[in-house]
């Protein structure tokens, strides 16, 4: 009997708990939302506009990290356009990485390129000079930005957040389309 009344209060509890939760972010969805960055308000509304909209939107620092990176590679691009290298579509190795210090040399969120690291990151072989972009169909468009000690041949190194999500990539046989 006893454990009856504590099933009945935990469902209790649980319904008064959650539907003033529930309601709330229902009537959420429908309101607008404000975006702000560097003085500009965005209203987005609905959920379908909200995502796209939240998905692209950039904090001020990731827009800054993104042009210095840019500045960077910058100054690899007359060796880009010199290089003679295997273009166009093709199967590839690409493996996964992380900004752990076992898997790094120096600093691990630093690339041999000097660029900060950052979703798009690729370590190549030393024949793709940096700024080589590599379009992996499904996946995305990615730029040779870093090295690796096991990194030769057609073997790719792709950068993710987390040691969990590299390792869930695993090593994968792509098709990608490389191009200067």
């Amino acid at each position: 009997m006893n454990k009856i009344i504590k099933v009945v209060k935990v469902v209790i509890l649980t319904v008064v708990v959650l539907t003033p939760v529930i309601v709330l972010a229902k009537d959420n969805l429908n309101e607008n939302l404000k975006i702000v960055s560097r003085g500009e308000v965005k209203v987005v509304s609905g959920r379908k506009k909200l995502s796209t909209e939240v998905l692209n939107f950039k904090t001020e620092k990731e827009e800054k990290l993104e042009e210095n990176n840019k500045k960077r590679l910058d100054i690899y691009k007359n060796r880009l356009e010199k290089a003679r290298f295997r273009q166009g579509k093709g199967n590839i190795l690409v493996t996964g990485y992380s900004s752990t210090l076992d898997q790094c040399s120096g600093n691990p969120f630093i690339t041999a390129s000097g660029t900060h690291v950052h979703q798009g990151t690729m370590a190549c072989p030393p024949q793709y000079p940096f700024g080589t972009k590599i379009t992996i169909e499904n996946v995305g468009t990615f730029i040779c930005e870093d090295r690796g000690g096991a990194i030769k041949g057609d073997h790719f190194d792709m950068w993710f957040t987390s040691r969990s999500k590299a390792l869930v990539w695993g090593k994968r046989m792509v098709v990608a389309e490389i191009s200067k």
